[in-house]
């Protein structure tokens, strides 16, 4: 039961966290398992009543568990248990319910540990409910058995242009599969190697859906 859990997991004196399992398994057992019987599960494809579980997310604190209080969030401290309670009990009902309710949070790590502060302070205030943006983590991975054609779907990040006393403008190109959450993401923090010999090595770039260029959700594969 909850209380032995609680010692075996030690949050037996965290009630904000027993508070977030709470919340977290009513959506579980009233939404999520209300999709899941209306055939939810059935296409890969992102529809209103999956759009709706997000909404059910931000109702129930889901979506701000990884936000620091100073940004709107309640938990103080390291987040990755109260992520892993939400996500044991979205997962006892759907698996994918449960992986969405984290997508965002891995959207969001990126500019948590490494981001300017002006950065953190703009992404974090945007994913505040109750009308947050949504975030995607895009990392590549390669079509199996394609062979050299893997490359095709990395990513590339370029000086387009860099005028005196400003900050340069970015030619990005990123390609990939099991991009996490692309299908309602308003912005995407993506993994990107150099392309360029001003820049060294490997980063990660913020793209925001109304930037310059495409911003192509894909096929669901």
């Amino acid at each position: 039961g909850d209380d032995v859990r609680q010692i075996l997991w030690r949050f037996a004196d965290r009630y904000d966290l027993q508070m977030v399992v709470q919340a977290a398994r009513a959506v579980a057992r009233g939404p999520v398992a209300r999709l899941v019987a209306e055939g939810g599960r059935n296409s890969h494809d992102w529809t209103e009543g999956k759009n709706q579980l997000l909404k059910e997310f931000d109702a129930a604190g889901i979506t701000t568990v990884f936000l620091e209080p100073e940004d709107g969030g309640y938990i103080a401290g390291p987040k990755n248990l109260a992520l892993a309670l939400v996500a044991f009990e979205l997962a006892w009902v759907d698996a994918g319910a449960a992986t969405g309710s984290l997508a965002n949070c891995l959207a969001l790590a990126p500019i948590h540990e490494r981001g300017t502060e002006e950065q953190k302070r703009t992404y974090m205030s945007r994913c505040l409910p109750p009308a947050p943006a949504r975030g995607a983590f895009a990392l590549t991975e390669p079509i199996p058995y394609v062979g050299v054609e893997t490359g095709l779907l990395g990513g590339k990040v370029s000086i387009a242009e860099w005028e005196d006393g400003k900050e340069p403008i970015l030619q990005v190109d990123k390609r990939g599969r099991f991009i996490t959450n692309m299908g309602f993401a308003n912005f995407v923090t993506a993994a990107v190697d150099s392309a360029d010999p001003r820049i060294k090595g490997s980063c990660m770039v913020i793209l925001e859906e109304s930037d310059p260029g495409l911003f192509d959700r894909g096929t669901p594969t």
